[in-house]
């Protein structure tokens, strides 16, 4: 803001002066001071003077001194009005406001960091009329969330939201592994399993307050299956959708699949509105409208604000409202003994001498991986240097040496193909295989996400296998980027994420299909083949026992075709505010925020 830079330019033009202190000085000073004219200058003191920060008496007659009074030290007066544009949802012109002023006012960053962790929380407030208590529960979040259209989100923070605001046609619950109705009430197969008929419930209401039907289920899945070359592996089993009636509709697939009705309860299936999609075209990422407990009411790059949807078919959740403020750097500034419920990891220690607060810890069931590109001409088309490579970057040593909250990773049920990989040969046979596969000493490319624990990652990659002569070259990309398929085929090696959880063979299948994961442009031709073959077979299989040999088949012919390496998975650990009760985390380290309550 110009008036707080004019304001700190004043008091830097008298540096020998105490805050407080009244001081003789001329309207001419003044102006010369902040560069500007005699009547600006004065515009500028009536204003400064209007906001409590300065005293100004003008002098009377020709030749007599004023005098001004600076109420306040620069760092406070920083300090108050990032507060105030806090208060006003303004947050990234807060944060924007602190960085321009951090180097040269003592204290300034500390002080805003530990102010901002005292606004997180649960927030109880009355307010008059219809309603009554309000429960908010306010959480930060390192960037903002710009897109959340099902059919084209990458991250797992985004599904984590998609999964609150919208529904599918069915619903996968973790605990009981059982698939749930949701949007349909009920479902037949057909004998053969390849025609299947949903019952929608009626009565289910979008945000924008029209009823769904049929078709906008209908809309939701082809478009997904004609739009998102992220998530079409979900539909790829689908051949057609006909309408019945309002509430009736049924899905031809190819041939039998096991893991359909769970491809149906993933969140990139979620149901839309067409009417409301094809109105707002790309801006239904940003106010995306669904069925879910929960709506938004503001999203951009200062803050998401959910509402509860009352009307919502499953149940009332407990909260009424979500604020997540966008605050970079955040996780890593907060202060564990102040009022604050993250939604990222936590790395700092809390007083445990405080038992009202509680520890949630979980180890995610996704893992970080290192995928190595056998489908691209060059050294790495060939198995034995692929298989070179993986025996140099081993999980055990990089968990080892980089430590933090990296623990072993559990790949599909702990198949014993990705137990720690074989030493790495000697010179005279390093040599030999350099040679064999026309390595010469070029860069691979490495490609991952500029975030702290992948850029660790990447670079503990770079110093091992420089260490044996293979170079490495690092290229950073954003979440969007590294979904590219010609980024991922380019690519010679990617730090990346896989998403699993409870849906084990379903999230093999996402592992191996997706369009934004870098395996399902790396597998080389013959490996591409096996698993294919494997993949199939294990469709028509029905129970989840009977398809763990075909699991450990498929990682076994990954693992012969070192397709990639398992780093680690995160533990994720998170302080509950004692005033919250219901707070849990899912598969991907996330809460669920249908589940929590505020206490008195």
């Amino acid at each position: 803001m110009q008036l707080v830079e004019q304001y700190i330019r004043l008091c830097a033009g008298r540096p020998t002066e105490e805050i407080g202190r009244p001081l003789d000085i001329s309207l001419a000073e003044v102006a010369a001071i902040l560069f500007c004219t005699l009547r600006n200058a004065t515009l500028t003191l009536k204003k400064m003077q209007s906001q409590g920060w300065v005293v100004w008496q003008p002098g009377r007659g020709r030749g007599n001194r004023s005098v001004i009074t600076c109420m306040l030290e620069p760092a406070d007066l920083v300090l108050t009005v990032a507060k105030e544009l806090v208060q006003k949802g303004e947050i990234r012109s807060a944060r924007e406001m602190i960085d321009q002023y951090r180097s040269d006012l003592q204290a300034l960053d500390e002080n805003f960091s530990r102010w901002m962790n005292s606004q997180f929380g649960p927030r109880v407030m009355r307010e008059k009329g219809n309603r009554g208590r309000v429960d908010t529960l306010r959480l930060f979040y390192n960037r903002p969330f710009a897109g959340l259209d099902p059919i084209h989100i990458v991250l797992r923070s985004e599904s984590h939201m998609v999964k609150h605001l919208f529904d599918c046609l069915v619903r996968f619950d973790p605990v009981t592994r059982t698939i749930e109705p949701a949007i349909a009430f009920y479902w037949e197969a057909s004998e053969e399993g390849k025609q299947w008929t949903f019952y929608l419930r009626k009565g289910v209401l979008f945000h924008h307050g029209r009823q769904l039907v049929a078709e906008d289920v209908r809309f939701s899945l082809l478009r997904l299956m004609e739009h998102s070359y992220k998530h079409r592996w979900l539909a790829a089993s689908i051949v057609s959708i006909m309408v019945k009636d309002d509430h009736v509709l049924t899905i031809c697939l190819h041939e039998r699949d096991e893991l359909f009705l769970q491809a149906l309860s993933k969140d990139y299936m979620a149901i839309v509105p067409q009417d409301y999609v094809q109105q707002m075209g790309d801006q239904f990422a940003q106010m995306p409208v669904g069925t879910g407990p929960f709506r938004v009411v503001r999203n951009d790059d200062s803050m998401l604000v959910l509402e509860v949807f009352t009307p919502y078919f499953g149940g009332r959740p407990f909260l009424d409202r979500i604020e997540i403020w966008c605050v970079p750097g955040m996780a890593v500034e907060a202060q564990a003994d102040e009022t604050l419920l993250s939604v990222t990891a936590l790395d700092y220690q809390r007083d445990t001498s405080d038992p009202a607060w509680s520890d949630v810890v979980r180890l995610e069931d996704c893992f970080q991986y290192v995928s190595l590109n056998g489908a691209k001409d060059g050294p790495l088309s060939h198995r034995a240097f692929r298989r070179l490579l993986a025996s140099m970057i081993s999980g055990r040593a990089l968990r080892q040496d980089l430590q933090g909250a990296r623990e072993r990773a559990v790949i599909w049920g702990g198949a014993d193909s990705f137990h720690e990989k074989e030493e790495v040969p000697d010179s005279r046979e390093l040599a030999r295989i350099f040679e064999a596969c026309g390595y010469q000493g070029e860069a691979l490319l490495l490609y991952t996400y500029p975030d702290p624990d992948h850029v660790e990652d990447a670079e503990w990659i770079l110093n091992s296998c420089k260490e044996y002569g293979i170079a490495i070259e690092i290229r950073y990309a954003s979440p969007e980027e590294l979904a590219l398929p010609s980024l991922l085929r380019e690519a010679d090696l990617v730090v990346d994420s896989a998403n699993v959880d409870e849906r084990a063979e379903l999230s093999l299948r996402e592992f191996l299909y997706a369009g934004a994961l870098s395996i399902s442009h790396h597998l080389d031709p013959l490996g591409k083949e096996e698993i294919e073959h494997l993949m199939s077979q294990m469709a028509s299989v029905q129970t989840s026992q009977d398809r763990q040999p075909y699991v450990d088949s498929i990682m076994h012919t990954l693992a012969s075709y070192s397709t990639f390496v398992p780093l680690y998975s995160n533990r994720v650990e998170m302080i509950a505010h004692p005033r919250l009760s219901g707070v849990s985390l899912d598969a991907y380290g996330w809460i669920d925020f249908r589940r929590i309550f505020v206490r008195e």
